[in-house]
C-alpha cells in the first residue's frame, strides 16, 4: 500500500467538532487547509456519508491535513467503522485526489462512505454541519 500522510476530513473529524478522535487527529497532524473532491455527501444520522464519483457535477467539501505518522489510522478506522470484512465495514479508507485551491491536487486519504445510499438525504451543498 501506498504510504501517503494526507488526510482528507468532511464529517465530525473536522475543525469546529469536538470529539476524542478529532482532538487525537489534530493532535496528530498538521492542518492544511480546506479543499472538496467530486462526489455526493448525504446524511446518515448525526454524521455525514460521502461517495467519491469523479464525474459527479457536485461536490464534497472538508478539510486535508498532513499527518505526523500513520499511526493515528489505527484509532481513526476505528471510529470509521473499517472491518477488515470491506463489505461489512461502514466506511473504506481510500486514496481520492482532492483539489485545494485552483491548480494543486493532493492524493489524500478519505474514508468514504459503504453502505446503501437510497434512503439518505443528499446534502447538496456538499458541506457537512451538524444541523440539517
Amino acid at each position: 500500500m501506498e504510504k501517503l500522510y494526507s488526510l482528507f476530513t468532511y464529517g465530525t473529524l473536522m475543525q469546529g467538532f469536538d470529539n476524542p478522535y478529532a482532538r487525537k487527529l489534530r493532535l496528530s497532524s498538521n492542518y492544511i487547509g480546506k479543499g472538496y473532491f467530486n462526489g455526493k455527501l448525504f446524511r446518515v444520522e448525526w454524521y455525514p456519508g460521502a461517495l467519491y464519483e469523479p464525474d459527479a457535477p457536485t461536490r464534497v467539501h472538508g478539510e486535508i491535513y498532513q499527518l505526523n505518522s500513520l499511526e493515528v489510522f489505527e484509532e481513526l478506522d476505528e471510529y470509521e467503522d473499517v472491518l477488515e470484512d470491506e463489505a461489512a465495514s461502514l466506511y473504506v479508507r481510500k486514496v481520492v485526489p482532492v483539489r485545494c485551491g485552483q491548480e494543486v491536487v493532493i492524493d489524500c486519504w478519505a474514508y468514504l462512505y459503504n453502505q446503501p445510499v437510497l434512503d439518505l438525504s443528499l446534502i447538496e451543498e456538499g458541506y457537512f454541519k451538524t444541523k440539517p
